[in-house]
């Protein structure tokens, strides 16, 4: 029970949009105070979620567990892995064009970036851009939560962990376990800040402005691992 926990939630802590998110909390205001706030939230969540599905919920889980092994051997869904997987990659195919490939005016003058005004959706991206941008914790909070139990390796691992009949208090470790492993990607520049806070300071402020200059790049980067990983599932299954 261990070891499959132990690799499912190795696998959780180098999913493509969870890095993504980690780089996108440290390319705003006090990354420090981000990054904490964020794994504070997921350890939290994950906590609550293993509590609640392992002694509550446990039935529940059990059915759901059977009704997902035979969801996962019908043929219907290797397709439609490949079909979201190839319209990820085409999305991230368009970020990247974007980036690389600002509007330019015409008339023979230099290019620049032409920001048209869009009455309708205008209001709600700059919205967004504020919140991206601004000093507010709530980002890093819902982010924590929303992703401390990714679906495929939470939801797996809390099969595996039933299916073991060990204790209790032995599942809910392991549950505990598997959370802060797919942390890891938050635990560690937030031990060597405790260590060495002024190196590393220096090192995310420094990763902060290369991030800054590069977000939308990064968004494409990350959209595209997780398009090519479901293309490649799918494909293995067909």
């Amino acid at each position: 029970m261990c070891t499959a926990v132990l690799m499912l939630a190795l696998v959780a802590a180098i999913d493509p949009v969870r890095i993504g998110i980690v780089a996108l909390l440290i390319s705003r205001p006090r990354p420090i105070l981000n990054l904490f706030v964020f794994w504070l939230a997921g350890i939290a969540a994950g906590i609550a979620a293993a509590l609640l599905l392992l002694l509550v919920l446990r039935d529940l889980m059990l059915s759901i567990g059977r009704v997902l092994g035979s969801a996962v051997s019908s043929s219907v869904v290797a397709p439609i892995q490949v079909a979201i997987g190839a319209m990820a990659v085409l999305i991230a195919a368009r970020l990247l064009a974007r980036e690389r490939s600002p509007a330019r005016v015409t008339g023979g003058q230099p290019s620049i970036m032409v920001l048209e005004p869009d009455t309708r959706t205008g209001s709600r991206r700059r919205s967004i851009r504020r919140k991206l941008e601004g000093e507010s914790l709530v980002l890093a909070f819902v982010a924590g939560v929303g992703w401390a139990t990714p679906p495929v390796e939470y939801l797996t691992a809390i099969i595996a962990i039933l299916a073991s009949r060990a204790a209790a208090a032995a599942q809910v470790s392991a549950a505990l376990m598997f959370t802060f492993v797919a942390f890891t990607v938050a635990e560690i520049p937030l031990a060597s800040y405790l260590v060495m806070p002024a190196k590393t300071l220096t090192v995310v402020l420094r990763l902060h402005d290369w991030i800054s200059a590069r977000r939308q790049a990064i968004l494409a980067v990350v959209v595209g691992a997780v398009g090519v990983l479901l293309v490649v599932a799918g494909m293995r299954n067909l």
